[in-house]
């Protein structure tokens, strides 16, 4: 048997993890992956040892609070990995934690391998020339990280973005709406998606903002209907308390799920989404959106001295232009979301221009992998030999 330590930190890491888990064992049944782990990993057959919502935490303010059980979780990690002496160590995303544990380890001689670039191209340029210390090998969701990456001697591979080939991207919206719909609901409803993020930083941060956007949006299109997809039973708690709490009346219009992102984005006709995966995950599903963030006032300050991009959304950095409308911090105010959120309900066009754009991003991202070689897996392997 070979060993694997592979670790990720939140909701989409787990997933990348799982397909890269799954796509290796069909291959090569003989590996055992052990490491820090979601859901979807453990159901893939990774051994946890750390659950990864020990990870999931985003902005400089925010992390403080979580800094003791990170440490722990670094801790035990490197002492179960150096006892465990694997073949190889994978790092999913998580770039802040996996990084600094990559570093550690292969100065002591582990191969490593990180899977999803940082955005180095977008903001915190100054992190490339260190990845080489962490990294042997990168793989990258992105066409265009190889060639920038080897810029500072990072060797990687492109192996595709698996959003690009989601099960619903091509399914038919009008059958999965009628599975939302509640009884005596109009068909032509407008129907609203809503994603908060999958962090419980980021539902105590959007949660009040998000559902003042739902109820004004509900008085001014009175048969709309919302869908939120929550990923856990702690964000979904704590998004009802704030749905009860700041607009009782809208709760009988407002379906709450368990996980279902691409359900409820390829179901909706719109939707307001928290920056980050989800607004590529609504780009390949076909659905307009408008992007909001909001973090700390510490973080805030920090972060806007870094950014190097003119945008922050995933849709927007690939179009290289305003594909679609970003509004942030102190610009994400009810009105502001409500007018943009209403300019897609009611304008076709932009709906439409807004849809052409994503279908040339899904081209863009598709995994170059065919019947007989699946690049994932072949960078994984060599790694191991």
């Amino acid at each position: 048997m070979t060993d694997v330590v592979i670790v990720a930190g939140e909701t989409s890491g787990d997933q990348l993890a799982a397909d890269l888990v799954e796509r290796v064992s069909a291959v090569a049944p003989e590996i055992r992956f052990h490491g820090i782990a979601g859901p979807r990993m453990r159901a893939a057959g990774v051994q946890t040892w750390i659950d990864s919502e020990t990870l999931a935490v985003r902005g400089y303010a925010e992390v403080v609070g979580a800094l003791p059980r990170i440490f722990r979780a670094k801790r035990e990690l490197l002492e179960r990995t150096r006892a465990l002496k694997p073949a190889l160590y994978i790092g999913v995303d998580a770039p802040d934690f996996n990084l600094r544990v990559e570093r550690d380890l292969k100065a002591k001689g582990q191969r490593t391998l990180h899977y999803v670039s940082p955005s180095f191209w977008a903001w915190r340029p100054e992190r490339a020339a260190r990845f080489k210390e962490s990294a042997d090998h990168m793989l990258c969701l992105f066409p265009f990280e190889p060639k920038l990456l080897a810029a500072h001697g990072v060797a990687s591979t492109f192996v595709g973005h698996p959003l690009a080939k989601a099960p619903l991207r091509h399914a038919d919206r009008q059958r999965l709406r009628k599975k939302l719909e509640h009884g005596g609901s109009a068909p032509d409803a407008p129907l609203i998606a809503v994603l908060p993020g999958s962090r419980i930083s980021e539902i105590d941060l959007h949660a009040e903002l998000f559902v003042q956007v739902m109820s004004r949006l509900s008085e001014k299109y009175p048969a709309s209907r919302f869908v939120v997809p929550l990923v856990t039973r702690e964000t979904r708690q704590r998004f009802e308390t704030a749905l009860w709490r700041y607009a009782e009346p809208l709760a009988p219009r407002v379906q709450l799920l368990f996980g279902h992102a691409d359900f409820a984005l390829r179901a909706a006709d719109v939707a307001l989404v928290a920056s980050g995966t989800a607004t590529l995950e609504a780009a390949m599903l076909g659905c307009p959106q408008v992007v909001s963030y909001r973090v700390s006032k510490i973080t805030y300050a920090i972060v806007r001295k870094k950014i190097n991009s003119r945008f922050v959304s995933l849709p927007n950095i690939m179009a290289n232009d305003w594909c679609i409308p970003e509004l942030l911090q102190d610009a994400a105010t009810p009105e502001a979301l409500v007018s943009a959120m209403s300019g897609l309900i009611e304008h076709e066009h932009l709906r439409a221009r807004m849809q052409a754009a994503y279908a040339t991003m899904g081209d863009a991202l598709q995994s170059p992998t065919t019947a007989t070689f699946d690049p994932m897996v072949a960078a994984v392997l060599a790694q191991l030999r």
